[in-house]
């Protein structure tokens, strides 16, 4: 049995989470061994057998003895910010993979986006870690026209394209909400106000055509649950009135999904909320906060309407007929193409 390292972005944030449970269920005859910082986060994966728990002070580069297992994989989305906090690409993270390499333990990145980056230094460094691991699949096209000349740089749809959902029965005239924390949020943080007022606007809004309200919170950590509580002071009564539900991700990833794919409407803001509404064939509207949710709405055409957080006015109104609804033969070659996303591993584990 071979054993993996896995190296994540792990603060039980539903988009990670799934991608880790991919990985677990797509090989059950591999160990991976998941490097965390907090126990709490290892617990969506209680039920996964072929995982085990690795206990870190820091989720550095450091002191990794690669010794012990056969490969590592990195997996997450943006993990190439400069100045990142987590497994950051910085001259540590360069001579590991160099001495993965040298060693012949193989080392892949699976479904990134590049950026933003700010100075050449960490451009150059970059290109120095991707042309020494042995396979790294970008999600989006921009980050992969950045590096195509690098042999092992290749592109596919976000894994989660690929997740095998098991659909639930529509809860007809219901409109879910996945939501996000400005305050965490430099560029946009300006308009948390006008946010706040959009959103409870429109909301009552649906509430009066006879709609229910589902606010979804995809990560505690990144203070989704601040949003709702913000919500909260400003629509009591429909809160009090049980016109508006609260879904928060704590740990259990088919249980989300399972409420998550009743919805008939989402307004879509977690990047992954946009990609678990397709699969789920929901009518959906995005409301943008960074330029990676374009890159997918640009590569993939699956929105003919969106707008930007900039774009976010009091008296903003999101009229249901302006939401997209999903092309199943798109969907259907998105989701086959999403699977390249292991085709390397793949060649690895499978053989």
């Amino acid at each position: 049995m071979k054993r993996i390292l896995v190296l994540a972005y792990l603060r039980n944030n539903v988009g990670d989470d799934l991608f880790i449970n991919q990985l677990a269920n797509r090989y059950p005859d591999t160990q991976f061994y998941v490097r965390v910082i907090n126990k709490q986060y290892i617990e969506p994966f209680k039920h996964n057998l072929n995982i085990v728990e690795v206990n870190v002070k820091e989720e550095t580069f450091e002191h990794i003895d690669m010794e012990q297992y056969d490969a590592c994989i990195y997996m997450g989305g943006s993990i190439f910010m400069e100045g990142g906090k987590v497994y950051n690409l910085d001259e540590d993270c360069v001579q590991f993979i160099k001495d993965c390499k040298k060693n012949s333990k193989p080392f892949y990145y699976i479904s990134c986006n590049y950026g933003p980056y700010q100075t050449e230094k960490y451009f150059e460094l970059s290109k120095q870690a991707f042309i020494n691991c042995t396979d790294i699949c970008f999600r989006d096209l921009y980050s992969y026209q950045l590096f195509k000349d690098i042999k092992t740089v290749r592109y596919a749809p976000d894994l989660v394209f690929s997740y095998p959902i098991e659909k639930s029965i529509i809860g007809e005239g219901t409109i879910g909400i996945s939501l996000i924390d400005l305050e965490i949020r430099d560029d946009i943080k300006v308009k948390e106000q006008e946010y706040i007022s959009f959103l409870s606007k429109n909301i009552k809004r649906y509430i009066a055509q006879g709609k229910k309200i589902y606010l979804f919170s995809f990560c505690q950590y990144e203070g989704d649950e601040n949003m709702v509580d913000k919500l909260k002071c400003v629509l009591t009564k429909e809160f009090e009135e049980q016109n508006i539900q609260v879904v928060q991700y704590h740990k259990n990833i088919e249980s989300f999904l399972q409420k998550y794919s009743k919805m008939e409407y989402m307004i879509c803001q977690r990047f992954h909320s946009i990609i678990l509404s397709y699969i789920c064939k929901q009518k959906f509207y995005v409301i943008s906060y960074s330029k990676k949710i374009n890159n997918i709405l640009e590569d993939l055409k699956i929105a003919n309407s969106y707008m930007g957080f900039q774009e976010i006015k009091e008296d903003k109104i999101l009229d249901l007929k302006d939401f997209n609804e999903v092309d199943e033969t798109k969907l259907n070659k998105i989701r086959k193409d999403a699977e390249k996303q292991f085709e390397a591993v793949d060649r690895y584990l499978k053989g």
